[in-house]
């Protein structure tokens, strides 16, 4: 089992410094918003995914946007109750592999993917545009 571990550190009033092997980052009140680093950590996981798919099947994409909108609910705890995720993808690429590539990342390899939706309802769409 693959251990991951994370040292967040008092850096101010509501705010931390996060320190992992990768790098260190500010959080909370005066940093990043962990709710929205959520919605980034789900366009990064499935973002690689869909990157790598896509070169494996030798499609030529020029550049990859992913545009990520979450719908929390008023009441505490503030969860996402919707996800919506939109891959804007520039290349002349094939929409079946673009379709195979997300479907790959959503189903099998994104884990944080994985974590979220038997809890949050999360749509998925994808536009192509050619250059």
């Amino acid at each position: 089992m693959e251990e991951k571990r994370v040292l967040l550190k008092l850096s101010g009033e509501g705010a931390y410094t996060a320190e992992m092997p990768s790098g260190r980052i500010e959080v909370g009140e005066k940093g990043l918003k962990p709710m929205e680093l959520l919605l980034s950590a789900l366009a990064g996981c499935s973002g690689v995914d869909v990157y790598t798919i896509l070169k494996k099947k030798r499609q030529p994409v020029e550049d990859i946007e992913i545009e990520v909108k979450g719908f929390r609910r008023d009441a505490h705890p503030r969860v996402y109750e919707s996800i919506e995720i939109l891959y804007r993808i520039r290349g002349k690429v094939e929409p079946e592999a673009v379709e195979q590539a997300i479907d790959l990342s959503v189903e099998k390899y994104c884990s944080v993917h994985a974590m979220l939706r038997n809890s949050t309802q999360i749509e998925v769409k994808y536009e192509i545009c050619q250059s």
